[in-house]
């Protein structure tokens, strides 16, 4: 080994010379992950790892580390050594593996791993990576940390080892501050730096280096001009600070940022290091404690919505290192207790702060093993588990509420705004497990009904709503050998087929009639009869049914009596349908059209009475083939005979051959029989009128179910299939049940307090309310019609209007393919459902009923909403970034002229997130002297103004308070649009602003600035704050 073992214990902490190195246990990994740990954060430098293609491929992505640099931190590069390679020796193949990856990725610098073959027999990483420095004129740096050589923590020494041989002193950095710092341990997990380093900037005090979250090689090279360390994870990385404090005179300060406490420490604790070395520093306090005493305030009011949840509450806490204590003082930060702290991957330094910051009276557990922890639980001393991602399984299985705070977490938990989504999660997971409790087997409460507002648009903007024809051409497909004719003009034909077969994709049956101009003016009646009639003699149909559309409707047609006559003297059945265009949506006319078959049932023989063995299923339209395939096995495992109306299984893809009629589905002979039934089970709420049709010519019972969606729907629908077969359920479905369950459970920090809109028909909205609602999820629905029984649906708030009365804050939208656009523009995730899904494989085969169905559309909904999540991090929706700069010297606020500006906070702005990027110098000399001390001093730099655009060129926006006529004209020129604001104006405002006008109404040039395009000039602008103030044209 290069680096000897005993100068890497050398740097330990305090208890080294006892222990030699922070003491380590099992369950943490090997040295190897531990150096990769550390390393491979750096996100423009490519890292192979040099060995069998197990060490990469068990390790690569296994860590939430985010970076706005580069992505080569999230790629996998392995020598994948065989057999042979390790007989004859893999240095060949390491050099080969190196050019290739240097030629394919043009990396800043290249780390190669050894691992445990590697080191086992013998490879000389250093020499090789010599020679290939040397040849490729590039840094090629070996990294010495076979897994067998120690645990993580050892790992995580080697290589900060390693960047103090190899990195840290090669460069010097193009320019330094006073408050220049390097923040050491810190990876950047889930984004953490995303709130560290712009409360660092609004102190004035600048990441100068990052080792290594976030980092480019080049800031590490240059890490020692830094003026001060911050140590984040002293456990790991200490012995970096203690050798930039050997080699440099570099002082040291551990932090944390998880909490408020712990964050207002460390940011004081930086501050005072700056001020005591470096004079230029001085004033850095006064400002951090500023900083402080606004953004506690701030937090007090963020935090105020879950504290009544929070408050009180208990838990266990077991991670690792720093976390062991400063987690803890997170969490009582939000008035939570701490029940229990695993210490068994903790330090006796962290183990003395647990001590310091959480009292003598925390028991300290170094046995975390479930027996113990369920204890904690069984006995009511704890109801939250605070872990890492291995402890997942345990709180899901237990029915714990439960956050991840280690590396595999996806939320970002670092500073004020972290704190803040600690408690959200935490009152989400809280919320999530309090609603299943409350769903537990048993005699319900009565619900409030949901309140229904009518949108007071009088146009209709991105309809939810589609026609009643529609619904009534679809219920007529579940009919065997059924011919629906529509009783109109043959656009409504053509269009209503185009979109069921994109839909469905398979054959639709649909005729029309065909109304043109002397139809409609000398009556319509003869072109009906016509077209009936021709239909039943050459397509040989059992059914005919005539729909009336609004055509009809208004001309006054006599439909019925047409039918009446049809239905005498043809063959096959007809049946008229009445469904006005102007009266109700496609359920009405569903609805209509399920009524229309149900009357044509004949009448019950006495003698024999119903069947027993034997219930009518009305199924709604918003219930797919798969799902009406699935409740007929279903009754028939109880032993039960369901006839289907309609049953539209059959458009899953079986039908064979091709016919103008519907194939598969509910017979003539059985709807002639359905008085013979037993019992009528209804399935959507809009078909009670067609059960009650039933019960009124028959005597036949109906249960009627507003939800076949989610467990409690599920259970119902099971217990009632039972109660009328006097069967039990079979032993699958408690099967199934735990498996929904347990998807719930996994999903529910994504799910619970989620903003969930459902634009639906009215009962697909009442259905799959249910489901949302154990999901804990903020529920509102979009409906295009307003029934009765729309107030029973689980939600807020029930909206009669279309798609542009969806919510802006929704996060995930469950509607249509026609809510695509809308869900885009909101930044939404678009679960599919309802009609039509025309943009998507499968739809009439996916499940969404029973126990299966819920499972599938949770975990639907929960990837939905984390790859929005993920999009939004990793900006993967194709939305470059928009860069908007703001003239400032506080940092924080908009407070400069564009001329005397010396410095500029850059951010980068989607329509999902705002990020500060850097405090960007556009004007010579020391940024705390020379820059600064310009403010109101005439126009030091308004000679640079070209090459003060020039360092511009990549922004969209500057803000400002002032300009001049000709400086805004250069800016608009170079397609950079010039906005003014009132002095003093906070910066993140203006970037919230920003974004949600992104995603809502951008204005005309912010559309041009999305697009790349560049401005052609004044008059090309649209200034959203009225006419330019700076005389130039333009706008400012």
């Amino acid at each position: 080994m290069t680096l000897s073992l005993d100068r890497l214990l050398a740097d330990g902490c305090a208890t080294d010379s006892k222990h030699k190195l922070c003491r380590s246990r099992g369950g943490e990994s090997c040295a190897f992950d531990g150096a990769a740990i550390v390393l491979m954060p750096i996100a423009d430098a490519a890292h192979v790892v040099h060995g069998p293609i197990s060490c990469c491929g068990i390790s690569w992505q296994g860590r939430g580390v985010h970076s706005s640099v580069g992505e080569l931190h999230r790629r996998g590069f392995s020598t994948r050594m065989g057999e042979l390679d390790i007989v004859y020796g893999g240095e060949k193949r390491l050099e080969a593996t190196v050019r290739e990856v240097v030629e394919r990725e043009e990396p800043a610098a290249v780390f190669v791993y050894g691992t445990c073959v590697t080191g086992l027999i013998g490879e000389d990483l250093d020499a090789a990576c010599k020679r290939l420095s040397t040849e490729l004129w590039l840094p090629v740096i070996p990294v010495n940390a076979p897994g067998f050589v120690g645990p993580k923590n050892l790992g995580n020494r080697i290589a900060g080892e390693v960047l103090l041989e190899h990195v840290i002193g090669t460069a010097e950095p193009p320019a330094t501050t006073p408050t220049d710092i390097v923040l050491i341990g810190e990876y950047n997990v889930a984004g953490d730096l995303e709130h560290i380093e712009p409360l660092l900037a609004e102190c004035g005090i600048r990441v100068l280096s990052h080792v290594t979250g976030n980092a480019r090689f080049a800031e590490i090279r240059w890490a020692h001009r830094a003026k001060a360390a911050a140590v984040v994870c002293s456990r790991a990385l200490i012995n970096v600070a203690t050798g930039l404090s050997r080699r440099y005179g570099m002082p040291a300060v551990e932090v944390s940022f998880f909490g408020a406490i712990e964050t207002a420490r460390s940011l004081r604790a930086i501050a005072d290091v700056l001020e005591a070395t470096v004079p230029e520093a001085a004033g850095v306090r006064e400002r951090v404690d500023a900083v402080i005493a606004r953004r506690e305030s701030e937090l007090d009011a963020a935090l105020a919505p879950y504290r009544a949840t929070l408050t009180g509450r208990r838990a266990v806490l077991y991670s690792g290192g720093v976390k062991s204590w400063s987690m803890g003082s997170a969490l009582r930060d939000l008035g939570i207790g701490i029940a229990a702290v695993g210490t068994k991957k903790s330090s006796h330094e962290d183990e003395e702060k647990v001590r310091d910051i959480l009292g003598d009276d925390v028991p300290r557990l170094e046995d975390t093993s479930p027996g113990v922890l369920r204890r904690f639980f069984a006995d009511g001393e704890a109801d939250l588990l605070v872990a890492g991602g291995r402890n997942r399984y345990l709180a899901a299985k237990e029915g714990w509420p439960f956050i991840d705070v280690n590396q595999e977490r996806e939320h970002a938990y670092a500073g004020y705004e972290g704190l803040v989504t600690i408690a959200h999660d935490l009152t989400a997971s809280i919320r999530y497990y309090e609603a299943e409790k409350a769903a537990e087997p048993g005699c319900p409460a009565p619900r409030p009904e949901t309140p229904v507002r009518v949108d007071g648009r009088v146009s209709a903007i991105d309809p939810v709503h589609n026609a009643p024809t529609l619904g009534a051409a679809l219920a007529l497909q579940g009919v065997d050998r059924a011919l629906p004719v529509l009783h109109a003009a043959q656009g409504c034909t053509f269009l209503e087929k185009v979109l069921m077969i994109r839909h469905y994709n398979e054959p639709i049956a649909l005729a029309t009639t065909k109304l043109f101009t002397e139809d409609v003016v000398m009556g319509s009646d003869t072109a009906a009869e016509k077209t009936v009639r021709s239909l039943a003699a050459t397509a040989s149909p059992d059914l005919v049914a005539l729909i009336s559309g609004g055509l009809a409707e208004v001309k006054g047609d006599d439909v019925d009596a047409l039918v009446s006559e049809l239905d005498r003297e043809l063959a096959p059945a007809v049946l008229g349908v009445h469904a006005p265009d102007y009266d109700g949506g496609l359920e009405s006319g569903y609805a209509a059209a399920v009524e229309a078959l149900v009357a044509l049932a004949g009448p019950r023989s006495e003698a024999a009475g119903p069947d027993a063995a034997r219930i009518t299923v009305l199924a709604g339209a918003h219930l797919t083939p798969a799902d009406a395939r699935r409740i007929r096995e279903t009754a028939e495992e109880f032993g039960l005979e369901a006839v289907i109306v309609p049953d539209l299984s059959a458009l899953d893809g079986s039908r064979a051959g091709l016919s103008p009629l519907a194939s598969g589905g509910t017979t003539l002979q059985q709807l002639r029989t359905l008085g013979d039934a037993a019992h009528t089970l209804v399935l959507g709420a809009s078909l009670e009128g067609a059960a009650r049709s039933l019960r009124d010519r028959f005597g036949t019972p109906f249960t009627l179910l507003d939800s076949v969606h989610g467990l409690a729907a599920t259970d119902l629908l099971l217990a009632t299939l039972s109660l009328l077969s006097g069967n039990p359920p079979h032993p699958r479905f408690e099967r199934e049940r735990r498996i929904a369950v347990d998807a719930l459970r996994d999903a529910h920090l994504e799910l619970s307090g989620a903003r969930v809109t459902l634009a639906l028909e009215p009962d697909h909205a009442l259905s799959l309310s249910a489901l949302f609602a154990e999901a804990a999820c903020d529920v509102t629905a979009v409906v295009p019609t307003a029934p009765p029984h729309a107030s029973r649906t689980r939600a807020s708030e029930v909206v009669v209007g279309d798609f542009a009365s969806v919510p802006t804050d929704t996060a995930l939208l469950v509607g249509s393919t026609h809510g695509a656009d809308t869900a885009a523009r909101l930044g939404a995730a678009l679960l599919p459902a309802g009609f039509p899904v025309a943009e998507r494989y499968g739809a009439s085969r996916q499940l969404t009923v029973g126990y299966e169905g819920a499972t599938r559309l949770v975990d639907e909904a929960a990837n939905s909403l984390g790859a929005r999540e993920r999009a939004a991090a990793h900006n993967e929706k194709g939305v470059t970034p928009m860069k908007v700069a703001f003239a400032t010297t506080a940092g924080t606020t908009i407070d400069e002229h564009f001329g005397r500006a010396g410095t500029f906070a850059i951010y980068d702005i989607t329509p999902q997130s705002t990020e500060f990027v850097e405090l960007r110098k556009v004007a010579e000399g020391d940024l705390d002297t020379d820059v600064v001390s310009t403010r109101g001093m005439g126009s030091l730099h308004d000679d640079e103004v070209a090459t003060k655009i020039t360092k511009l060129d990549d922004v969209k926006i500057v803000y400002f308070t002032e300009i001049g006529g000709p400086s805004a004209a250069k800016l608009v020129r170079r397609g950079i649009m010039p906005l003014k604001a009132e002095p003093c104006t906070n910066i993140r405002e203006i970037a919230e602003k920003l974004a949600e006008q992104m995603r809502t109404k951008p204005a005309p040039w912010m559309r041009r600035a999305l697009a790349d395009e560049q401005c052609a000039g004044p008059a090309d602008i649209a200034d959203p704050e009225g006419p330019c103030s700076c005389g130039s044209g333009g706008c400012c």
